[in-house]
């Protein structure tokens, strides 16, 4: 099932902050998926403003992932001029997802749906991989919005999309007061509007609902190894020991295992040798650290290779995906001598754009600014 953040912002286009700032300013807070949604605006006003987030996230690594809310006909202009979004949410008087999957460019995109009762809850279109589940409560922000479902309804709702493999998103007027009994009622995500855009602090009401949800799915269990994956600079190696150091895990960084074997920095291996090579000892050296339970960085490339997640799977290991903004990461990694991979800004950000689809299949780990001994408490509690 797909994964997704524990917050979903939303846009809100009755607000004074345009709705591209609005999207950089999640985007920066640490979401790495915001919904578009463009009403009231006209359909010129809504393509300005997509245009603008598109382009200012891809010059940021793609980040953050953007779901378009509605407008098939926005999502097709923008993959047109290369500017392709995460994913289009369709309401239930919109094009059926099936369709729209057949319009030029519109095949790879994750497509979402809305859904407000059994019959619907039943019967989504099967090319969606997530669905809206509500109204929770009475909104505001959709006035022609759905009988409320409650709690019991949203439990009966993510039930039935979980059984055919589709992420349920809680919806409607929903707060973090809600997110402990929307997670253990199935919800994978919270959509958010009016709280999230209220907040002054909008990191630490992502920080928490991670942590709820946490508490009520944890992305391992204990005495399993785990591959902690993710970009060059995004800190995979100091959270990989602070975690095998609190679960008594060996821990394991495979850009050190190499040098280690090579007797020369990575830096040496790729100038000499090449990056064919470099990838060819990763795909050599992973198998022997997964042969116990144990905590293992790997460099940014390393789970591209369908060798390397064929062994982390068959060694039973967790992937996590530590989900850090792209433009932290460069602010640690970038230009550093050992890097070879980080030496340009605009080619560094269009690695991790195109890597970012094979990490986000897996479990996030968000750390909306907190550092890597935050987080493995976190985790671990």
């Amino acid at each position: 099932m797909l994964h997704l953040p524990p917050l979903y912002p939303i846009t809100d286009a009755t607000r004074p902050e345009p709705l591209s700032a609005q999207v950089k300013r999640f985007g920066d807070a640490g979401f790495p998926l915001v919904q578009f949604r463009g009403k009231p605006l006209d359909a010129k006003a809504q393509w300005t403003e997509l245009r603008a987030a598109l382009s200012e996230a891809a010059a940021n690594g793609g980040w953050p992932m953007i779901c378009v809310n509605d407008r098939a006909d926005l999502a097709l202009l923008a993959t047109r001029e290369g500017l392709a979004p995460w994913g289009l949410h369709l309401g239930q008087g919109d094009l059926p997802a099936s369709e729209a999957r057949k319009l030029p460019g519109l095949a790879a995109l994750h497509m979402g749906a809305s859904t407000h009762g059994a019959s619907e809850w039943d019967t989504v279109d099967a090319a969606c991989d997530h669905a809206g589940v509500g109204p929770f409560r009475g909104t505001d922000t959709k006035a022609d919005h759905a009988a409320p479902i409650g709690l019991v309804g949203l439990r009966v709702g993510c039930a039935a999309l979980r059984n055919q493999g589709i992420a349920p998103i809680a919806i409607g007027g929903l707060t973090l007061g809600d997110a402990a009994d929307c997670f253990a009622a199935g919800a994978e995500a919270l959509a958010m509007v009016g709280e999230i855009h209220r907040a002054a602090d909008p990191a630490a009401l992502g920080w928490e609902a991670q942590r709820l949800r946490w508490r009520v799915r944890p992305p391992f269990q204990r005495g399993q190894g785990l591959a902690i994956i993710g970009g060059s600079g995004a800190g995979k190696t100091t959270l990989g020991r602070e975690l095998a150091q609190r679960l008594s895990l060996p821990f394991h960084d495979l850009d050190g295992a190499i040098e280690a074997r090579e007797g020369r920095p990575v830096a040496a291996i790729f100038a000499e040798a090449g990056e064919g090579a470099f990838r060819n000892l990763e795909s050599a050296l992973l198998p022997r650290l997964l042969a116990a339970p144990a905590v293992v960085a790997l460099g940014g490339g390393a789970w591209e290779s369908p060798a390397n997640r064929n062994a982390m799977a068959s060694a039973g290991f967790a992937p996590l995906w530590l989900a850090e903004t792209p433009g932290r990461a460069w602010e640690r990694a970038g230009r550093d001598p050992n890097r070879p991979l980080a030496q340009d800004q605009t080619t560094f950000m269009a690695r991790w754009a195109a890597r970012t689809p094979a990490w986000s299949r897996w479990p996030m780990i968000l750390p909306f600014g907190h550092s890597s001994r935050e987080l493995a408490s976190a985790l671990i509690d």
